[in-house]
């Protein structure tokens, strides 16, 4: 119970960062537009955008306490919850509409999550596999070039985004994980600075700045209730994927069927958006 409500807090305020940086997209330069330190400055000016990071950051902190303690193929298909959120404050603050296609793939992806919940396990000891690693990196890089190239040029460009941004923030919390078994493998109790200078943390921070430089430009194309489904839809692949073939976490029947379930839900909420 206790990763469960541990990952619904991280769900809350890493959606409410997306929230608050969905609201700041406006007022910023355009991203792909403006040169890059232009461009740092107006985020770190603008105080909508830097809320949203500290809840982010929040998000983040209580994620990688989630990992901790459950497995990652639970954890992060279980932050899908979080579209709720996302989607309860882009209506009701920002006026967006769901159309209901958008509506059923919303509720599909919750039912979901929530079945998901009730599939907790301890987790197993992890051996770390640099090879498997790498190959796995490689095939998800290959993957976001292939989306790019696949869809650079359809008019929902809000999509190819959201899910090239899903595999980014996808290896962000595959590295995270990573990051917590390296600490843990001598049964250590983990301090600050074992994060702090920690070799994997560069490959924590460089997935999620890429994923969240992304977002923000994707924030500018289309609608966050549609972009964030997506996006969490690809972060569940990759985190069930590495679940399996670097961490060894053994993928159950009914964690399959709710995995298909968020899967169906995120598919819906695409096909609405392209039509």
């Amino acid at each position: 119970m206790h990763v469960i409500l541990t990952t619904m807090l991280a769900a809350f305020f890493t959606q409410l960062g997306f929230f608050l940086w969905k609201v700041a997209a406006d007022s910023l330069p355009e991203i792909g537009k403006t040169k890059p330190l232009k461009l740092a400055i107006a985020l770190l000016s603008n105080v909508k955008w830097l809320c949203g990071f500290a809840s982010t950051t929040i998000g983040w902190v209580l994620f990688i306490t989630a990992t901790n303690i459950g497995a990652i193929s639970l954890v992060q298909p279980l932050m899908s919850t979080g579209d709720l959120f996302l989607v309860l404050m882009a209506v009701v603050f920002l006026h967006e509409r769901l159309n209901r296609n958008e509506i059923i793939g919303l509720a599909i992806t919750v039912a979901g999550a929530t079945l998901l919940s009730f599939e907790v396990r301890p987790i197993m000891p992890i051996t770390l596999d640099w090879a498997r690693l790498a190959i796995f990196l490689a095939a998800a890089m290959v993957a976001m070039g292939v989306v790019y190239l696949w869809l650079r040029k359809s008019k929902n460009y809000e999509i190819t985004l959201g899910i090239i941004v899903g595999i980014a923030f996808g290896l962000g919390a595959v590295f995270t994980k990573l990051m917590t078994a390296y600490i843990a493998r001598d049964g250590a109790t983990p301090t600050l600075w074992d994060f702090v200078f920690n070799p994997i943390l560069p490959l924590v921070l460089g997935a999620n700045v890429v994923g969240l430089v992304l977002l923000q430009a994707a924030f500018q194309k289309g609608r966050a209730s549609v972009i964030v489904p997506l996006e969490l839809a690809m972060m569940n692949a990759v985190a069930v994927i590495a679940g399996a073939l670097l961490f060894s976490e053994e993928i159950s029947i009914f964690h399959g069927i709710c995995i298909v379930l968020i899967a169906l839900g995120a598919l819906f909420m695409k096909r609405s958006a392209t039509h």
